[in-house]
């Protein structure tokens, strides 16, 4: 329920990662790539939304879920919706740190980079850097005061979700306080552990070439939408 509500009241619901589309479009015109695959995929994270609109600014794109431990049912759920024909579910696990061969294209990580340990998100970065492959991770969370005491809004947020979408259980579970406790708790943690800029420049170091290059942005926040911290990779020409 808590992925639910994630995916569903924020994320979908808000548009948190409406800002990136701008940036994707960048990177589909600059390197040629009309495939994404969208690593870590969860639930589906933003693509409902983002890649009608990606596909408007950019032309037609491929989209390739994928997971180590993929939600199968949601994520082929997104697929029917999205219902264009060009959106799919990897039959595999795909582990993040070693793509498979043949799944060219740009990569996306939405709202779960947070949860590698350094070793680990070092090693989703080396090994994009390594194929020379597209890159762009994205957190909507911070560790700021703003996003730490935003968390306290997620109570609110939750009775308002499931007022609009009841069920038994999701109304049962918002009685006795434990949906609210529980994604306040999520979104206080992952606020904690997201990397911020000087991290993740940290975790750039020593993945450098002439042929590829690291840049980091964030998108200020705006209405509802939380900011956006961006880590992009990029193949480019050497005469760049």
């Amino acid at each position: 329920m808590t992925t639910d509500f994630l995916q569903e009241a924020l994320i979908l619901r808000h548009r948190f990662y409406a800002p990136v589309t701008p940036v994707l479009a960048g990177l589909v015109r600059r390197t040629g790539q009309r495939r994404v695959i969208d690593l870590c995929s969860g639930a589906s994270g933003p693509w409902e939304h983002l890649k009608p609109e990606l596909q408007q600014d950019a032309g037609p794109i491929e989209l390739v879920f994928t997971d180590r431990f993929p939600n199968r049912r949601a994520l082929q759920g997104a697929c029917d919706r999205i219902g264009d024909g060009r959106t799919h579910v990897h039959p595999d696990p795909v582990d993040a740190t070693a793509v498979p061969e043949g799944q060219d294209g740009i990569r996306t990580v939405f709202t779960a980079f947070h949860h590698f340990p350094p070793s680990v998100a070092r090693a989703v970065l080396a090994d994009a850097f390594t194929r020379r492959a597209p890159l762009c991770v994205a957190e909507s969370s911070e560790r700021r005061w703003p996003s730490l005491l935003a968390t306290l809004l997620a109570p609110v947020l939750v009775v308002g979700h499931v007022l609009r979408n009841p069920s038994p259980l999701r109304l049962l579970c918002t009685v006795l306080g434990v949906l609210p406790l529980v994604v306040t708790w999520d979104g206080l943690v992952s606020a904690l552990r997201t990397y911020d800029g000087v991290d993740l420049a940290s975790l750039t170091a020593g993945l450098s070439a002439p042929d590829y290059r690291w840049r980091i942005e964030r998108i200020p926040p705006g209405g509802a939408a939380p900011p956006i911290l961006l880590l992009i990779g990029e193949p480019v020409s050497v005469t760049d």
